[in-house]
């Protein structure tokens, strides 16, 4: 988005938001209102699509799903419209994340899916690092373990090549750990130990200690599995001493829920209550059904460990009730994602058709339309970078211009239609010599073609030349008003050299029309080239 095309106000305000990203969620959306009412009143989706991006941005961190969702959904469409694509892929990726959370895997799927695709079209791979970083969690979290290693694989291939990018520790904290609790499931000592390793030396020292409370999670569980109860213990103490209620539950939740089913799975039931006390609080801020779902599913499994009936029979209708809110719930998101699918498919095929048209027209715009062949705009085009190549290169380079013998005699005497038949017949001729590699060809105006060599030797050159004009006199196209032949002749003047800076396409082109002009001085039906390597 063009900040520097709005107003005074508009600019203070985008400034506003991006310097509040992360630090004043209240300023944030306070600002996003205020553009939101500009972009509407302007009609400008850009405006529009960015206010309900950063809103939607703002409660995904706030823990607040239900606002995230709508606001996030709404931006959609305005970005779409405006092609800003990045702001897609991401919001793409974010409904996936919460769709995941929500406990719809195949809609996260889609969303993930979409989101790739988008980034794949348009060159975003700044993006779609955090899609497989993502797409990782999501086979995890149904148990496909090597497809969650693989995905996530390719995010921290991304990072270890750019780790230069913003909050690469925070990114590379995430990598590791999602690596980390796969190997953990498969039972990989050798790589979850080393990621540990990489955790302890990469990251945490340049960690806050909020931050690292996932990394103590997921340290506790380590030794645990290795059978080090002290280390283990150690790990729990810090993860007591440092969760809290501000923690972004939809960064951390399956981190932690690991991390309890651990301690009821060890017996450390304090513990187990101290954290799931924390996690629940945060869980049911975000009115995401699913998380409280999963996390009282730890709860009836430690009623049921220690024998508690009763907790364990209402525990157990509550699991009821939170399943069949969710089915109301996702038959809404169901909604929502066939609405969505369908303005995708709609905008997808209106930019199909409007690339197909600009397509279209930019190649009917470098076209001789009687031929078919490139016209002089191309050429002018092409000439200028195949000269730029041939000077970095130090190559060859040839430029040769023909015409047709006597043409203005053929066409008055066999009219204007044979004329063009004419014309049609050289130009076929051209584009049979301009399928080999190296070879352009354009049609200059009237009778008049340009041929352009790359990297040919003078040798070369002169032979393909000679073809040329070898293949349209074997042709025997009847003229009888040549004042040389009977038939259909052409005359060829080439300029063929290695090219200096100070040499350009119209120096060769003046020189190849001296040529061409001393052709038609001695005799027709023949070439003369000028060697530019030499002295002529």
């Amino acid at each position: 988005m063009n900040v520097l095309g709005y107003s005074r106000e508009i600019q203070l305000l985008i400034g506003d938001i991006q310097k509040n990203r992360g630090k004043d969620p209240g300023a944030i959306i306070k600002a996003c209102d205020k553009l939101l009412a500009y972009g509407k009143s302007m009609n400008d989706d850009a405006l529009i699509g960015y206010a309900y991006f950063s809103k939607g941005e703002t409660y995904y961190l706030l823990n607040d799903a239900s606002n995230f969702y709508s606001q996030m959904l709404s931006c959609m469409g305005p970005m779409e419209h405006v092609k800003e694509w990045g702001y897609v892929a991401i919001a793409n990726n974010m409904l996936g994340i919460v769709s995941l959370n929500r406990g719809n895997a195949p809609f996260a799927l889609d969303y993930f899916i979409k989101a790739i695709s988008i980034c794949e079209d348009y060159s975003l791979p700044d993006i779609e690092w955090m899609i497989h970083m993502n797409l990782g969690s999501l086979y995890l979290n149904i148990g496909e373990y090597q497809k969650s290693i693989s995905h996530t694989e390719i995010a921290h291939r991304y990072l270890l090549e750019n780790k230069d990018i913003d909050n690469y520790i925070e990114n590379m904290t995430a990598i590791l750990l999602g690596m980390g609790r796969a190997f953990l499931k498969l039972d990989m000592q050798e790589r979850y130990l080393e990621v540990e390793k990489r955790l302890r030396l990469d990251c945490m020292p340049f960690m806050q200690e909020m931050d690292k409370i996932v990394i103590y999670c997921f340290f506790a569980r380590v030794h645990q599995a290795i059978g080090e109860e002290d280390a283990s213990d150690y790990w729990i103490d810090m993860v007591n001493k440092n969760a809290s209620t501000s923690m972004p539950i939809l960064d951390v939740f399956d981190d932690f829920y690991d991390y309890l089913h651990m301690l009821l799975s060890a017996e450390k039931y304090d513990d187990f209550f101290r954290a799931y006390v924390i996690l629940d609080d945060l869980t049911k801020h975000t009115s995401i059904k699913n998380l409280e779902r999963k996390l009282l599913t730890l709860k009836i499994r430690y009623y049921r460990k220690v024998n508690q009936i009763e907790e364990y029979k209402i525990a157990s209708v509550l699991y009821f009730e939170l399943s069949e809110f969710m089915e109301r719930e996702n038959r809404l998101m169901v909604s929502n994602m066939v609405v969505m699918r369908n303005s995708y498919m709609e905008l997808t095929q209106i930019n199909r058709k409007v690339e197909e048209k600009n397509t279209f027209l930019q190649k009917r715009s470098e076209t001789d339309p009687l031929t078919g062949m490139y016209n002089r705009l191309k050429l002018n085009e092409y000439s200028e970078e195949a000269f730029k190549k041939a000077l970095a290169n130090d190559t060859s380079i040839a430029v040769e211009i023909l015409d047709v013998d006597f043409f203005k005699q053929y066409n008055d005497n066999y009219g204007h239609q044979a004329g063009d038949d004419c014309i049609k017949f050289i130009a076929d001729m051209l584009l049979k010599l301009a399928s080999d590699n190296g070879i352009f060809a354009a049609r200059y105006g009237g009778d008049e073609f340009v041929v352009i060599y790359e990297g040919f030797t003078y040798e070369m050159v002169e032979a393909k030349a000679k073809e040329l004009r070898d293949l349209i006199y074997e042709s025997k196209v009847e003229h009888k008003f040549s004042l040389t032949d009977n038939r259909v002749t052409i005359s060829q003047g080439i300029c063929y050299g290695k090219p200096t800076k100070n040499d350009n396409m119209f120096l060769y082109l003046q020189k190849a029309d001296n040529m061409l002009y001393e052709v038609k001085q001695q005799s027709r039906n023949a070439l003369k080239i000028y060697d530019a390597t030499k002295d002529n």
